[in-house]
């Protein structure tokens, strides 16, 4: 492997030293300096630095959006240079610039900002049609007037409805499969700290655009060229009379069956300020909404019954003209939980399946503060980005709980045991994080330093009470207590430098991260304390040697673990070689050093090294009118090495856990090939194929006792672990008016997975093989006459096939599958209404309760008063009270059902005053000519 690595260093150190003339680049924008922003009819020349014209050329126009009053030279040789702007109405504007050395790629001009000259032009307007998607390039644009929405409606809605967009449950936005990173507004990670605010807050009548582009980091944006640092981001774009002033929005509603809402939401934007105030309060489980697309399907139904109190502050300030900053944002929330289960489940078992049955009630408290702080200087003309961040949270959480636990085979129980809990934990973290960059022309220097912390502290008293149906095994009884402490460093330090010609780059780095962990677990059997009465819950003794003196010392145990990891990389980029326009290959070389000092019934210390290579290739092109990225990478880590520590825990009776010195280090092997083509009329189609592999992956073993019902878990290392996926999306308007437009996304995915299992009075244990297939598809049908009225029909399911050659394994063939319809129609007496309707349904399940059918119908009636500033709604949430609150899942290793207590079905009835305010712009005559 070594000499491969030599050999390829040899080839790549040749390719680079290749002598090549190159065109080198010479950009910059000319702005309007009143406004800031680029203009139309914008004529560029550019000089030597004796006033000698070399070219010229035509700025971009306003309709390129970001891109306007942008402009573009090619040069050859080393010197100064002059840039002239002209355009009607203005004086003449100039720039110097300067070509220092032939291995820079381009340069990067300071803005040409021109003023007015003694008249002003007349404005001119734009109309634009209402089409939903446009591509520029790769980016795609979102026209948020397209989109019909309820009156009141949130950016989530607006987000939801965009083609080939989807959001989840949590906040996540995809587009066509893709993650989205970051989500701006204005082009600034304003959300930065929880964007999920902007999601729940921010108005979808004050949007205009919705762009979804990678957007070059800081090291790209001051060396003009792909650095690494690109993010996938959605970019919010508000209307213009919302950039500037005071936007807010206040609600309060009250519903069936004790449900209430409250909330407020305050903004001040400038283009240079940006303030926010918000509040929340509720019973509704917080992320409870109802949907309008269909995707709220039975199993995004929140867990138990919550009631959340937040507030929080955001300041984020411009400095100067570049990117430069300094933000705060602030929340803390309060949540009481309330959350009564009952769960099934089976896990497939070679001579058969063992079963479980828990109810258990939960309450719990739960408050979290969160400060995330920033402070960056980007000054990308100088050259040099500098970034300092600060984070800090606390979280606190006390709760009591109670539950009942039933193992069983296929005949018969095998134990049951009752348990009661009261337990309380603190959290307290910082991360800090210093990085920065600094063009050495034509070079560029790197460097990041961070550190990390965590503390966690945690008290724990149960009850636990286990009774054998056997007649054999005693009576377990136990009363805990468990006093448990992390702490958790991560400090890492990062210097790279980049060699730079026009079309290539070669990257030398070196990174060290140093990690140190800190566990203290003692447990202590409250029961076997004399003269105190075992059943007493939540009670310690007088005296620390009376606790010492009933300490559990076969599960109580402390360990310090310290890590260090030595990285030595070498990245190389090229751009257009090889007919491919992008790529990017690392070759890295780890070093590893674990040491863990592990106390529990003496010493059982654990000391891993290993030296990783881990290389990466990414790759861009594009082939047959399909653009096409590659990302393959091998991964390899040592693992967790208090898993490798030769003990036996039987601190929980029923699961008792082993370790395993013998584990091996796992690699981990990733490709994956997406292809895009864009056409007219909306059209896009996307494909995605990816294969994963992991060798030597950590299963845990399980040793099922059929006598006592008695599981042992042993951490293995096993071979055979791959999957596929595969996904094919495709968009397009099927009308020249576009106002029919289809949506069709399709998945395909395999997963061959392997682990062990072992019934007691078997010799060996058994390979497990278990082969899942799962196909999938979304399909949503929209037309969009005019802006009063919009319906859609969507539907999709997902099929499962999941087989195994073991013995007593019965194969499954299940699948769901849901269709409906949603619509928004403009009423008389300005009457607003959203309505969907969705069958969900559940078929070929082995247990007959699984295979179910639930109509859910969520509809949203609006009127608007005082010209759209105070807003009526009233809303119905699984109307029919078929919303189930049961969630199944299946996967290799078993199936598992559960029931929650939930709040699906209310009515509530809500008044949400919006404001706005905008300065008034300022009227000045023209001078008489």
């Amino acid at each position: 492997m070594y000499k491969c690595i030599v050999i390829l260093f040899l080839s790549m150190t040749f390719y680079y030293a290749e002598a090549k003339e190159y065109d080198h680049v010479v950009q910059g924008y000319v702005i309007d300096n009143m406004t800031g922003n680029g203009m139309d009819s914008i004529h560029v020349i550019l000089m030597t630095n004796d006033s000698t014209v070399i070219a010229r050329t035509t700025a971009l126009p306003k309709v390129a959006g970001e891109l306007a009053g942008m402009y573009q030279f090619t040069i050859r040789k080393v010197g100064k240079y002059i840039v002239k702007a002209k355009c009607e109405g203005y004086e003449d504007g100039y720039m110097d610039c300067e070509l220092r050395n032939n291995r820079e790629a381009a340069i990067l001009v300071k803005k040409i900002r021109l003023a007015k000259a003694s008249h002003d032009l007349p404005e001119v307007t734009v109309k634009a049609t209402k089409l939903k998607m446009v591509m520029q390039g790769d980016t795609i644009v979102y026209n948020a007037d397209a989109l019909n929405l309820a009156d009141g409606s949130m950016l989530e809605a607006l987000i939801s409805k965009l083609p080939g967009a989807k959001l989840n449950k949590n906040g996540q936005i995809f587009v066509n499969g893709k993650y989205i990173q970051s989500l701006l507004v204005n082009g600034k990670d304003f959300f930065k700290g929880n964007p999920k605010l902007a999601l729940e807050n921010l108005p979808a009548y004050t949007v205009n655009k919705i762009k979804v582009y990678n957007k070059a980091g800081a090291a790209s944006r001051i060396m003009d060229r792909d650095m690494g640092d690109k993010s996938y981001v959605m970019d919010v774009r508000l209307k213009k009379e919302y950039s500037t002033g005071y936007m807010g929005n206040v609600e309060a509603g009250i519903g069936t069956k004790d449900r209430y809402e409250g909330k407020y939401f305050g903004m001040k934007f400038t283009d240079m300020e940006r303030v926010m105030l918000f509040g929340n309060s509720n019973n509704l489980n917080d992320n409870q909404r109802a949907r309008f697309n269909g995707e709220w399907s039975p199993q995004d139904v929140p867990d138990g019954l919550s009631a959340t109190q937040s507030i929080g502050f955001s300041y984020l300030k411009y400095l100067g003209d570049e990117d430069s900053w300094v933000s705060t944002d602030n929340t803390y929330s309060h949540t009481n939980v309330n959350n009564q289960s009952r769960t099934s489940s089976q896990t497939f078992l070679t001579g058969g399946d063992s079963y479980k049955r828990i109810e258990s009630l939960q309450l719990s408290r739960n408050t979290v503060w969160k400060s995330y702080n920033e402070f960056s200087i980007q000054k990308f003309r100088s050259g040099y980005y500098l970034l300092n961040a600060l984070n800090l949270s606390y979280a606190s959480n006390k709760g009591k709980s109670n539950s009942i636990l039933e193992t069983s085979d296929s005949i018969s129980a095998l134990n049951q045991l009752l348990t009661m809990n009261s337990d309380e934990s603190n959290l307290f973290s910082f991360a800090f994080l210093h990085e920065g960059g600094h063009k050495i022309t034509p070079d560029y220097l790197r460097w990041k330093i961070s550190a990390n912390y965590d503390h966690t502290n945690t008290m724990d008293f149960s009850l636990n009470d286990v009774q054998y149906m056997n007649g054999l095994t005693p009576r377990d009884y136990r009363n805990n207590y468990r006093h448990n402490s992390n702490q958790h460093w991560d400090l890492n330090g990062n210097l790279s430098y980049s060699i730079d010609w026009p079309e290539k780059s070669i990257n030398p780095e070196y990174d060290y991260r140093y990690i140190y962990n800190k566990t203290s677990n003692l447990l202590y059997r409250l029961d076997k304390l004399n003269g105190i009465d075992s059943t007493r819950f939540d009670l310690l003794p007088s005296t620390r040697e009376a606790l010492l003196g009933v300490m559990d010392l076969n599960n109580s145990y402390n360990y310090h673990e310290y890590q260090n990891h030595h990285q030595f990389q070498l990245r190389l980029t090229g751009d257009n070689d090889w007919k491919i326009n992008y790529w990017v290959l690392k070759l890295p070389l780890r070093l590893v050093h674990k040491n863990l000092f592990y106390e529990r019934l003496g010493r059982h210390d654990v000391s891993k090294h290993a030296l990783f290579f881990e290389p990466s290739l990414f790759a861009k092109g594009s082939l047959f009118h399909f653009s096409w990225e590659l990302d393959a990478s091998i991964k390899s880590e040592i693992p967790d090495l208090t898993t490798m520590v030769d003990y036996r825990d039987d601190s929980d009776p029923l699961n008792i856990q082993l370790g395993n010195p013998n584990l091996r280090n796992i690699h981990r092997y990733n490709a994956t090939l997406s292809m895009t083509k864009r056409g007219s009329q909306q059209r896009m189609l996307s494909v995605k194929f990816g294969y994963h592999q992991q060798d030597h992956a950590v299963a845990f073993g399980t040793q099922f006792d059929k006598g006592n019902g008695i599981s042992t878990l042993q951490p293995v290392s096993v071979n055979g672990n791959w999957s596929t996926d595969t996904s094919l999306g495709y968009i397009q308007a099927l009308d020249s008016t576009q106002k029919w437009t289809i949506d069709n996304q399709f998945s395909l995915n395999y997963n061959h997975n392997v682990d062990m299992t072992t019934i007691v009075g078997y010799t060996e244990s058994q390979r497990s093989i278990v082969n899942n297939w799962q196909m999938g598809d979304v399909l949503k049908l929209n037309y969009r006459p005019n802006d009063n009225y919009e319906f859609s029909l969507h539907g999709g399911g997902n099929y499962y096939l999941i087989h195994s050659k073991r013995d007593g394994f019965t194969n499954i063939h299940a699948g769901d599958y849901n269709i409906g319809m949603n619509a928004h129609i403009s009423l008389p007496w300005k009457l607003q209404a959203t309505t969907d309707l969705t069958m969900f349904a559940r078929r070929g399940y082995q247990q007959h309760e699984m295979n179910t059918t639930n109509w859910v119908w969520n509809a949203q009636l609006t009127r608007s008063f005082i010209k759209g500033k105070l807003l009526a709604k009233l809303q119905g949430v699984d109307m029919l009270h078929q919303l189930s609150n049961t969630q199944y899942m299946m996967n290799a290793q078993g199936r598992t059902e559960t029931w929650h207590n939930s709040i699906p079905r209310y009515v509530m009835f809500s008044l949400a005053w919006r404001f706005n305010v905008n300065p008034k712009k300022k009227v000045t005559s023209s001078p008489s000519q």
